[in-house]
């Protein structure tokens, strides 16, 4: 989850790599549904940590402002509580863990929401948008055991990380905050 709060503030990189680990992780979660719900919880608890670390980073060397930085603040501590709950609790029922995955998706996808709102971007709107389904999904059916949340956590990756390797590459054409700073010490 991505994931870039806002792509104006992301770098292409980040929001590749992001893409690229999502969906890596959705095409074997579709591929093999049947993987065990430690093995699901291992991924899951991965990404989250990967995506927390991503936005800290983002967030102490990517244009900053105070709104964007608590956001993304708020999304990396989102993401290592999810992971930390998920690693503690290994041997937690399907049911509990898909309403933990839910919150995080929900939670998570409304943070992206709302950056996408801030900056007009379609794309990350859209995975904003999935990833609050994809919750409300898993929190309306929280029976549906382990192979089913693999199968759905699967296809939303997979959706998301397509989204985000689109915003990636729409991105890359933008200028860095790098060259913005140093047009404005040149001009200066």
């Amino acid at each position: 989850m991505l994931t870039s709060l806002l792509r104006k503030t992301s770098s292409p990189g980040h929001l590749a790599f992001l893409g690229l680990l999502a969906a890596a992780v959705g095409i074997a979660a579709i591929v093999w549904p049947g993987v065990t719900i430690g093995v699901a919880v291992a991924l899951f608890a991965v990404y989250c940590f990967v995506n927390a670390v991503g936005q800290v980073f983002a967030m102490l060397t990517i244009e900053r402002s105070v709104g964007r930085d608590l956001l993304r603040l708020l999304l990396a501590v989102i993401d290592v509580a999810a992971g930390v709950v998920a690693l503690a609790y290994p041997g937690m029922t399907a049911e509990v863990l898909t309403i933990v995955v839910g919150f995080w998706a929900i939670l998570g996808g409304s943070i992206e929401l709302t950056g996408a709102f801030t900056v007009r971007d379609g794309w990350l709107g859209i995975a904003g948008l999935l990833t609050v389904v994809a919750g409300v999904v898993l929190i309306a059916s929280p029976g549906i055991g382990a192979v089913s949340l693999a199968l759905i956590l699967g296809i939303y990756l997979l959706a998301y990380g397509i989204t985000l390797l689109v915003s990636a590459a729409q991105a890359a054409g933008r200028p860095s905050f790098a060259s913005k700073l140093h047009e404005r010490s040149a001009a200066a």
